[in-house]
């Protein structure tokens, strides 16, 4: 094989691997339309998921709460996605869309950031494009991005709600936890919060009622 010959297959081969890159950067990108819009159903998540690959499952919601929905790719962690539906009965209209800790789903910021669990405070705050209000930690509704503040993430995604629930890594500083904790409202931008270094652990689209 000549040097041209190589070339162009070497080309080629990158191309296709940046392709398969790409495409495993966003197979899994989370928005409020298709087998997730307002008037899908149980029949829409098969179409798109396939039928193994959807179970129907009671979702925990909070404060020991769950409620009918469905389960997506149940025994992968990466792919794992859960709702709730706002009929039950009939398995259809979404209400709430999980990402739980370990998903490898993601929703894309108005600039197309990528925001996925583990993404940092500062990121999330650079895709709304200024301070947001975030609830205190360390009770029911720990780390709960609670006001968007009017910045770009509060109607970013159709029609849906977006939260976000943040956590903080071991070993943040005691001080700076201790004046953050509880029922109380701080900004992203309070010099504690950018001390402690906070990360998304959960990410929520909500449907409205």
């Amino acid at each position: 094989m000549n040097r041209l010959a190589l070339a162009l297959r070497l080309a080629t081969v990158a191309l296709f691997a940046s392709a398969v890159t790409a495409g495993a950067q966003t197979a899994d990108l989370l928005a409020c339309n298709g087998p997730f819009a307002r008037n899908a159903d149980e029949a829409a998540l098969i179409r798109a998921f396939g039928a193994e690959n959807v179970q129907r499952a009671r979702i925990e919601i909070g404060e020991g709460e769950k409620a009918a929905g469905a389960i997506l790719y149940p025994k992968n962690r990466k792919r794992r996605l859960e709702l709730i539906w706002r009929d039950g009965a009939k398995r259809r209209g979404p209400g709430t869309i999980y990402v739980r800790e370990g998903s490898g789903w993601a929703v894309a910021g108005p600039a197309g950031e990528r925001l996925a669990i583990g993404t940092a405070l500062a990121m999330v705050e650079g895709a709304n494009g200024k301070p947001f209000s975030i609830l205190g930690f360390d009770w029911d509704y720990s780390g709960t991005a609670a006001d968007w503040q009017g910045g770009k993430l509060a109607g970013a995604f159709a029609g849906c709600k977006l939260t976000v629930r943040f956590g903080y890594p071991k070993g943040a500083d005691v001080k700076a936890l201790d004046r953050l904790s509880g029922d109380k409202e701080f900004s992203s931008s309070d010099p504690d919060m950018r001390l402690v270094k906070p990360t998304a652990y959960e990410i929520l689209l909500s449907w409205p009622d």
